[in-house]
């Protein structure tokens, strides 16, 4: 299966359903450049679909891991220029 991906000026997200991850990073802070990726797999395909659904062209990268927090989806944080 391929990866699903979501942009927009604010964000990318992706779905990679073989190793059932959501992974992602903030397109608006260069000097950081924050990203994430889920830990569990259980509930991952339900949360892509809502994130699917909800996403926008205002949604940014905190809108995404409060989903998955509500969904009960712990994600790992860091800034990639660390």
């Amino acid at each position: 299966m391929e990866k699903e991906t979501l942009q927009n000026s604010r964000c990318a997200v992706q779905y990679d359903p073989e190793r059932k991850e959501i992974d992602g990073q903030d397109l608006t802070d260069h000097y950081n450049e924050p990203a994430f990726y889920s830990k569990g797999k259980r509930g991952v395909k339900t949360a892509w679909d809502e994130i699917k659904a909800r996403f926008n062209d205002e949604t940014r990268m905190h809108d995404v891991l409060v989903l998955l927090q509500e969904k009960g989806i712990r994600a790992h944080y860091w800034c990639m220029v660390d």
